[in-house]
């Protein structure tokens, strides 16, 4: 993920929202690196709920924020000390808000500046395109199911709600696996697709933890993305040390930790 350089305080010009036919158009500000990227993309094909806006010079954007309706929202571009102000403005409302935003001292500065405060994440993938991660055995009295509208209906996971919507563009745009027992789901992995990565992200219900059954969902994820051709993403928390066992332990790596700018809007 590369540091975006500075602008002039002359040409600190406002943002502003992008139409959807316009979209595309931001991909040119997304490194191939940056993290989360399945969401930029997401956003920008519609498969995942969000809006954008974006600083145009000569018809082409020079900085933009893609605000997904969970707490993941993007930053590219050229930085500026005014974004990170503008951009809390623009995400009022929002709650928890975790902004990804190019590296760099003057960036981190900046977003405390506004009022934000650090935060580190790391990313995870696999070096091969086709990688296929494990198949688990079920355990006893669980029963493996994809997802669909009725059990994305029935799902603990305030995340996958957040991220994905409604139960309908869940089952248009989305794949997850979940193990049930007794009719209810005890854990559940999705993926959220978008320029050929499968992003990956658990859950698993207090009365289930500690059984191994996070492991279970998310290699059934994974393993359908890998047969689709999708390269294998996780990020979490840089303290988060159950996400990042269960990240290794699918056989993924860490490529790289990334900054993050928290604040409740």
């Amino acid at each position: 993920m590369s540091a975006a350089p500075p602008v002039p305080a002359s040409d600190q010009a406002r943002l502003v929202e992008v139409a959807t036919a316009d979209l595309p158009r931001l991909v040119s500000l997304f490194d191939t690196d940056y993290p989360n990227l399945a969401f930029v993309h997401a956003v920008i094909d519609g498969a995942i709920p969000g809006r954008a806006w974006a600083h145009f010079r000569n018809g082409a954007p020079v900085t933009c924020l893609v605000a997904t309706t969970a707490p993941f929202c993007l930053a590219a571009g050229a930085m500026t000390p005014a974004f990170f102000t503008e951009a809390k403005v623009l995400l009022a409302g929002h709650g928890d808000v975790q902004l990804v935003h190019p590296p760099g001292p003057e960036t981190s500065a900046w977003a405390k500046q506004a009022g934000f405060t650090a935060g580190r994440r790391l990313h995870f993938t696999h070096a091969h395109s086709d990688f296929i991660a494990p198949s688990p055995a079920v355990p006893d009295g669980y029963e493996l199911v994809r997802i669909d509208t009725e059990t994305f209906s029935g799902l603990d996971s305030p995340m996958a709600r957040s991220i994905f919507g409604t139960s309908a563009q869940y089952a248009e745009h989305a794949v997850g696996f979940a193990l049930v027992k007794d009719g209810r789901v005890a854990a559940d992995a999705h993926g959220v697709i978008g320029g050929g990565l499968i992003e990956l992200g658990i859950h698993t219900h207090p009365d289930h933890r500690r059984k191994g059954l996070a492991f279970v969902v998310l290699a059934a994820a994974s393993r359908w993305g890998g047969e689709q051709g999708l390269r294998s993403v996780m990020t979490c928390h840089a303290d988060k040390a159950p996400s990042i066992a269960l990240a290794r332990k699918l056989g993924l790596t860490e490529e790289f930790s990334y900054p993050i700018a928290k604040v409740i809007c």
